[in-house]
């Protein structure tokens, strides 16, 4: 008999299959984790403005290289307006004993604000909850790494929000921000603050469409179809004067937009001195307001 060797069939690694069912790595540190490949660190919102604008949360949730997780529980009007006593009462102190100007001014406005704002709840029927917001920045090293924190803490910052880094909590951060886990209490106990629900729900452009003033006149439509309603002479936090810059390439439609502005303003009562060298626009809103 011949002798033969057997040979050893060896079979293909599907590499992407390997990379769904191995377990991924992760580390636990203090301050930040390594999951798998990536470099991680979890934040915890501890504090909101006073006074939002429309879309404000979407520009922290929606940072690029960061994993968010947004927790809303309804609560009782009676557990805010409380919060909100509590925090008047301290705001006026503060006034009464600030010596500095600036400081003073500001504690009583903050007085103000929590005043409206209970107002707001007594007389509308204002609706609250509970919200708690983690985020998570990712990359895959130092560098980016340091870079998206960065990102993290600035969008907060210039929302005029406040964050911290969970310390000692980045296991039970992480698991907040997972979809497969309960709340934690620990991670709750540190970021879950009391907002309106109308602050959570504007929070978000595709939540709330258009601009409404309440009052002026209509403007245009937005990308989701919302009327634009102003009134020019408003003053707030989102605009501080009534100037306008009108932008666009040869025959877009600006000449026709400041005319409309015009006829506008016109109808309300506005005094109007128009410089055009060109003479274009006067036969043509002459004609309009006869």
């Amino acid at each position: 008999m011949l002798g033969s060797k057997k040979k050893e069939e060896v079979l293909p690694v599907n590499e992407a299959l390997l990379n769904v069912i191995t377990p991924m790595g992760l580390e636990i540190k203090r301050n930040s984790l390594v999951i798998g490949e990536n470099l991680g660190k979890v934040y915890g919102a501890i504090r909101y403005p006073q006074k939002v604008d429309m879309g404000w949360l979407s520009k922290i949730t929606n940072i690029p290289s960061t994993i968010v997780s947004v927790g809303i529980t309804p609560i009782d009007n009676g557990a805010l307006i409380s919060a909100i006593s509590k925090s008047i009462v301290q705001q006026r102190g503060a006034a009464d004993s600030a010596k500095d100007p600036l400081t003073r001014q500001r504690a009583e406005k903050a007085a103000e604000d929590g005043e409206r704002i209970m107002q707001r709840i007594d007389q509308e029927g204002e609706t609250v909850a509970m919200m708690s917001l983690t985020v998570m920045p990712i990359a895959q090293d130092d560098a980016n790494f340091t870079k998206v924190c960065r990102r993290v803490e600035s969008a907060f910052n210039i929302q005029k929000c406040k964050v911290r880094t969970l310390a000692n909590l980045q296991k039970e951060g992480f698991q907040s921000i997972s979809p497969t886990y309960p709340a934690n209490s620990t991670v709750d106990s540190i970021v879950s603050r009391i907002i309106p629900m109308s602050t959570f729900v504007g929070g978000f452009p595709f939540a709330s469409s258009g601009y409404n003033d309440g009052r002026g006149y209509y403007f245009a439509k937005d990308s989701n179809g919302g009327l634009v309603i102003l009134d020019t002479w408003e003053r707030g936090n989102d605009r501080t004067n009534s100037s306008f810059v009108i932008m666009g390439v040869a025959g877009i439609g600006k000449s026709t937009v400041v005319k409309h502005i015009m006829l506008s303003e016109y109808m309300k009562g506005t005094k109007i001195l128009c410089i055009d060298p060109e003479s274009e626009v006067r036969h043509e809103v002459a004609q309009q307001i006869a």
